[in-house]
C-alpha cells in the first residue's frame, strides 16, 4: 500500500508546483470531481479558507452543480476573513447568475460588490447591471442604471436601447382574429406560409364541409365533425399560430439588441477584467 502511494506521487509532483495542491492538479486536468474530493480534504485538515472555497466552488461550478458552488462562493465573500479572493467569488457568483438568466440574482450580487467599489469601477458593474435589466426588456429601468454611468462613449447606448423599444411588433390578437375568420390569414400575416396552407386547405375545407352538412340537413354529421375535427385542428393550428408571433416578436428585439451589444463591451467580460484588480484602481481604460 506504502508502496502504491509513493507511486502516485512520483507520478503528480512532475506535474504540481511549490503553491499547487492535490486538488489544483485534478481541476488544472480537467478531472473536477477528483479536485473536489481533494478541497474537501484540504478544509477538513486546512479549515475552510476563502481560497479553499474559492477553488471548491469553481470544481463544483465545473461538475454543473451551481447551486453548491453558489453556497461556498457566498460562504467566502461573507465570513470573517478578509481577502484579495472576496471580490473574485462574488465576480463568479455574478457570472454564474448571468449564465443561469437569474438577473435578480445577479443584481443583488452586483450590488453587494458595489459596497466596497467607488469611482470608475462602481461604474463598471452599473454598467453591467444596466445590461440585465435590457435582457429582461425593462428598458427604462436600465437606461436610468446608465445614467450613473459617466463616460461619453456610452451616452449613444441609452439612445439606441431607446430605438428598441420602438421595434416593429406583429399582432398576436391581429393574427389570431384573422385566422378564424378565414384559416391560413393569420399564418401569413405572421410570414408562416408553409402553416398558412395547411391551415387554409384542412380546417377550411372541413369549415365548408361542416357548412355544406348543414345545409343538407345532416346535423348529427356535422356536429360529429365540428367536435372531433375541426375543433381540434382549428385550436391546435391557432394555438401554434399564437406562439409563433410571440417567437418572433421576440426575435425581432433579441436580434436589435444584438446588434446594439456587439458595438459595446461584454458584460462578462468588463466583470473578468475587475478580477484580481485592488479597490481604488481605475480599470476604465482595461475594462471600455
Amino acid at each position: 500500500m506504502g508502496k502504491r502511494i509513493i507511486l502516485l506521487w512520483l507520478t503528480i509532483l512532475p506535474g504540481l508546483t511549490i503553491s499547487d495542491t492535490l486538488g489544483d492538479y485534478f481541476f488544472n486536468r480537467g478531472h473536477y470531481f477528483e479536485a473536489i474530493t481533494e478541497y474537501k480534504r484540504e478544509a477538513f485538515f486546512n479549515g475552510e479558507s476563502d481560497e479553499v472555497l474559492f477553488k471548491w466552488a469553481k470544481a463544483l461550478e465545473k461538475c454543473g452543480d451551481r447551486e453548491s458552488a453558489a453556497e461556498k462562493l457566498i460562504q467566502a465573500a461573507s465570513n470573517a476573513e478578509t481577502s484579495s479572493l472576496d471580490r473574485n467569488c462574488l465576480i463568479l457568483l455574478a457570472k454564474m447568475y448571468w449564465d443561469a438568466f437569474d438577473y435578480e440574482s445577479m443584481r443583488r450580487t452586483l450590488d453587494y460588490l458595489a459596497l466596497d467599489l467607488s469611482g470608475e469601477q462602481k461604474e463598471n458593474l452599473l454598467y453591467v447591471k444596466a445590461w440585465t435589466f435590457f435582457y429582461e426588456a425593462k428598458w427604462d429601468t436600465g437606461i436610468v442604471c446608465l445614467e450613473g454611468v459617466q463616460r461619453a462613449e456610452l451616452k449613444s447606448l441609452q439612445q439606441e436601447i431607446s430605438t428598441v423599444k420602438n421595434t416593429p411588433q406583429k399582432s398576436k390578437k391581429l393574427a389570431v382574429i384573422s385566422s378564424r375568420i378565414v384559416p391560413g390569414t393569420g399564418h401569413i400575416y405572421a410570414g408562416d406560409y408553409q402553416n398558412g396552407a395547411y391551415s387554409f386547405l384542412l380546417v377550411g375545407s372541413t369549415m365548408a364541409s361542416i357548412v355544406s352538412n348543414l345545409l343538407d340537413g345532416a346535423f348529427w354529421v356535422a356536429g360529429i365533425k365540428y367536435f372531433f375535427i375541426y375543433s381540434r385542428y382549428s385550436q391546435g393550428s391557432i394555438k401554434k399560430l399564437a406562439r409563433r408571433v410571440d417567437q418572433q416578436n421576440i426575435d425581432a428585439i433579441g436580434n436589435s439588441l444584438k446588434v446594439i451589444s456587439d458595438k459595446y463591451p461584454k458584460p462578462l467580460e468588463v466583470l473578468e477584467k475587475m478580477e484580481n484588480q485592488p479597490t481604488g484602481v481605475t480599470p476604465s481604460t482595461q475594462a471600455f
